[in-house]
C-alpha cells in the first residue's frame, strides 16, 4: 500500500484537536492568507479580502448533498484543467472519497466542534500526500474569486482547489496545465494523451471510439480541448461555440440508438456520441446534436431519458456527434483507474512499480540518439505469455519550481528484447529495439506495448543527457513479469584461488531453415553449451521456419573453447535431437566476433552421421555471435 505523509508535517487530527481544545478557528502558518499564496509574479488584484465560509454565506456546507459535477464552476484563474479534472473525479464516489477522506467528520454539524481546518489527500510520485489547509478563502465583494460551486453554500470545491495550491505554492502555480496530471493527482490512476491529428481516417476514428467507450465504461476519466495556436486564441470562443486553450470534462461516451419506433431499435442505427462539460458553465457547442437542435426529434422519449437528458443550455453540458468531436477537438486526457483489486468480475492486473532517478555520474545518459544513452536506470521484465502491458512513466512535477522558470523535461522510454540469461546490464544498442518514444515534456508518457514471451529491459531516460530529476515507472500486466533493476555492470572478479573471467559470448539463435521435410507443425528449442553451462532456448512452433531471435550471454574462463547450440524437436514421448552446429572460439575468430551483428548461416550436423540413418536434406540455424574480451560491452 502507498505510505501517507503529511505534506509540510502537518498532522491533520492532531491540529484539529488542539484547535478544539483551545476553542479557535485553525490558521495555517505554512500557507497564510495573504498575496503570496495568489500570485508569485505579480500583485493581486485590490479588494481581495480572505473570509472564512461563516462570513460568505448563512448555513455553509462542505458537501451540500452529495458531490457532483455542478460543484465546480471556474473561476478568475486560468485552471480549466484542474476544474474539469475535478469534476470528472466528483461524478465517482469511489474516487472523491480517496481525496478527501473521513468527510463526513469534517462536515459542518452539531457533532463536529468546527475548528476551521480541513483536509485533502494527492496522489505524488507513489505516494499519497495528505495536505492541510485553513478555511479562509479569498473573495472579492464576498463572492469568491477561484473555483466555487453553483450553490453558494457549498465549499467543498473551494478548499480543494486551496489544497492544492497549496501541494504547489500559490494558486498562480495552477494556471495552465494538462487534466491528465490532475486526474493521476487525485486518483493514483495512469494518465494517456492521444492527439486527434492521429486518427483521422473513419477506420481509426471507429478505433478510437472503442477505446473511449472501453475506457468510459471501464470508470476512467477523460476530458478533451482544442490547441490554441496563439495567446490571442487562448480561451477564445470559436463560431460553434467552443473555446480554444480551454478543457472539457468528458462526462459520456455512448452508441445513440436513433428513431422513435420500435422497428428503428431493431435496425440498430447508430450515432456515436460523446457529452462534454464546460467547466464555465453556459458556454456551449451550438452545432448538431447541441441542446434544443432538431437532431433530437429522432430520438426515443426513453432513450432520452436513459441519457439523463436534460437540454439545459447554462448548464455547461453538451452531447456531439463524434465526428464533430474529432474535427473540432485536438487532444484527449486519460486517466485509467486500473483494477489491481482480486476476485473481481473486471480484468485484473498486476502492478509493478519502481521509482528512480536520473543522476551523475552515470544515470543519466539522455535518449538513443546520445552516445551515453546506456547510462540510464535499466530494468528487466519477463513475460510468460504473449500480452499486451501498460507502460507508464511520470517525472516530478515542476509546477511548485515554476516561479523560478522550470517546466518539464523531455521523457520517454525505450524497450529492448534482453538476453533469456541477462543478468546484468545491457551495454550496447544490438539488442532488438521493441518500441521508443514518443518524447514528450508532458509530465508523463504512456504506451500499450504488445509483447511475445520473453525477456525484455526498459530503459527510461531524459530526451537531452545529463537532466537531472526522479521519476516513478509502473508497469501493469495480466500475469507477474518480476521487475527488477539491473545495477551491476558485469560479473565481480573471481577470487584468487579461482580462474578468472577471461571473456564474454552472446549467442543470438536467429532462426532455423529447413530442419523437417514435411511441412506439419513441430515444436523446435535449442540449447546451448558453453564450458559447462547450458542455456536452453524455449521452443517455438513452425514447419518450413522456425524464429527464436534468443540471445544468452556467457562469461567466460576458457573463452578458446568451442560453444555448441543443439536442436531439439519437442516431443510427447521423449524429445528428439535434430542436430547441432559448433561455433569455433579459437582466437582467430575473436575480430570477426567483435564486429558481428547480422545473423550468418550454419549447416546443422546430424548425430547419426556417421551411421548413416539421418535425413541428407541441409538443415540451417542463424545464428549471431559476439565476443569481447572487456566484460561489460556486451
Amino acid at each position: 500500500m502507498p505510505k501517507l505523509i503529511p505534506f509540510a508535517e502537518q498532522k491533520f487530527h492532531k491540529l484539529r484537536n488542539e484547535c478544539r481544545k483551545k476553542s479557535i478557528l485553525f490558521t495555517d502558518p505554512k500557507f497564510p492568507a495573504n498575496n503570496s499564496a495568489i500570485f508569485f509574479s505579480r500583485s493581486p488584484p485590490s479588494g481581495i479580502i480572505w473570509k472564512r465560509p461563516g462570513d460568505i454565506a448563512e448555513d455553509p456546507k462542505f458537501f451540500l448533498d452529495s458531490a457532483s459535477a455542478e460543484d465546480f464552476a471556474q473561476g478568475s484563474l486560468g485552471n480549466c484543467w484542474f476544474v474539469a479534472a475535478c469534476a470528472s473525479v466528483a461524478e465517482n464516489p469511489d474516487l472523491w472519497k480517496k481525496v478527501v477522506p473521513d468527510y463526513e467528520e469534517q462536515e459542518w454539524s452539531p457533532k463536529n466542534k468546527y475548528a476551521g481546518i480541513f483536509h485533502f489527500k494527492f496522489w505524488q510520485m507513489g505516494d499519497w500526500v495528505d495536505v492541510v489547509v485553513d478555511d479562509l478563502l479569498p473573495t472579492i465583494n464576498g463572492k469568491l474569486i477561484f473555483a466555487h460551486s453553483t450553490s453558494k453554500n457549498e465549499f467543498w470545491s473551494a478548499l480543494l482547489e486551496k489544497a492544492y495550491a497549496k501541494l504547489f505554492g500559490s494558486y498562480e502555480a495552477l494556471t495552465g496545465g494538462k487534466s491528465r496530471d490532475a486526474m493521476v493527482d487525485m486518483t493514483g490512476g495512469v494518465g494517456e494523451s492521444v492527439r486527434l491529428s492521429e486518427y483521422r481516417s473513419q477506420e481509426k476514428k471507429a478505433e478510437l471510439f472503442k477505446s473511449l467507450l472501453y475506457a468510459y465504461e471501464n470508470k476512467a476519466l477523460m476530458s478533451a480541448s482544442i490547441m490554441a495556436v496563439t495567446q490571442r486564441e487562448r480561451e477564445a470562443q470559436n463560431e460553434e461555440g467552443l473555446v480554444k486553450g480551454h478543457a472539457y470534462s468528458i462526462t459520456a461516451v455512448k452508441k445513440l440508438i436513433i428513431g422513435t419506433s420500435l422497428l428503428a431499435y431493431f435496425k440498430r442505427e447508430k450515432v456515436y456520441m460523446v457529452r462534454c462539460r464546460n467547466p464555465w458553465g453556459g458556454v456551449e457547442w451550438k452545432g448538431a446534436w447541441s441542446d434544443g437542435s432538431p437532431e433530437w426529434q429522432n430520438v426515443s422519449e426513453s432513450t432520452k431519458k436513459e441519457l439523463g437528458l436534460t437540454l439545459d443550455h447554462n448548464d455547461g453540458e453538451f452531447w456531439m456527434a463524434f465526428d464533430d468531436f474529432c474535427q473540432f477537438y485536438t487532444d484527449i486526457d486519460i486517466c485509467h483507474i486500473v483494477n489491481t483489486k482480486r476476485l473481481t468480475w473486471k480484468m485484473t492486473w498486476k502492478e509493478f512499480i519502481y521509482k528512480g532517478e536520473w543522476k551523475p555520474p552515470n544515470r543519466w545518459g539522455g535518449c538513443g540518439n546520445n552516445e551515453n544513452f546506456l547510462d540510464n536506470p535499466q530494468y528487466l521484465f519477463r513475460i510468460h505469455d504473449t500480452q499486451e502491458l501498460l507502460l507508464s512513466l511520470e517525472q516530478s512535477e515542476k509546477r511548485s519550481s515554476k516561479k523560478k522558470g522550470k517546466e518539464n523535461d523531455v521523457i520517454g522510454f525505450t524497450v529492448f528484447r534482453a538476453g533469456i540469461n541477462q543478468k546484468y546490464r545491457i551495454h550496447n544498442k544490438l539488442y532488438d529495439r521493441i518500441h521508443s518514444g514518443p518524447f514528450s515534456n508532458a509530465r508523463g508518457v504512456f504506451a500499450r506495448v504488445a509483447f511475445k514471451k520473453g525477456v525484455y529491459c526498459i530503459i527510461p531516460s531524459t530526451f537531452e543527457s545529463k537532466i537531472r530529476g526522479e521519476f516513478i515507472l509502473r508497469i501493469y500486466a495480466t500475469s507477474n513479469v518480476k521487475l527488477r533493476e539491473l545495477i551491476k555492470d558485469g560479473p565481480k572478479a573471481t577470487r584468487f584461488f579461482r580462474a578468472p573471467y577471461l571473456a564474454a559470448t552472446a549467442v543470438n539463435i536467429f532462426r532455423g531453415e529447413q530442419l523437417f521435410t514435411d511441412t506439419s507443425q513441430h515444436k523446435v528449442y535449442c540449447i546451448i553449451r558453453c564450458e559447462k553451462k547450458k542455456q536452453k532456448i524455449p521452443s517455438v512452433k513452425g514447419s518450413e521456419e522456425f524464429n527464436w531471435n534468443t540471445r544468452a550471454t556467457f562469461f567466460r574462463k576458457k573463452p578458446e573453447e568451442d560453444v555448441k547450440v543443439e536442436a531439439w524437436e519437442k516431443r510427447f514421448f521423449g524429445d528428439r535431437c535434430l542436430g547441432y552446429v559448433t561455433l569455433p572460439m579459437a582466437r582467430a575468430n575473436w575480430s570477426k566476433y567483435k564486429s558481428m551483428n547480422t545473423s550468418t548461416r550454419y549447416v546443422v550436423q546430424n548425430k547419426d552421421e556417421k551411421s548413416g540413418n539421418y535425413d541428407k536434406n541441409p538443415q540451417y540455424l542463424w545464428i549471431i555471435v559476439q565476443q569481447s574480451e572487456a566484460l561489460d560491452t556486451l
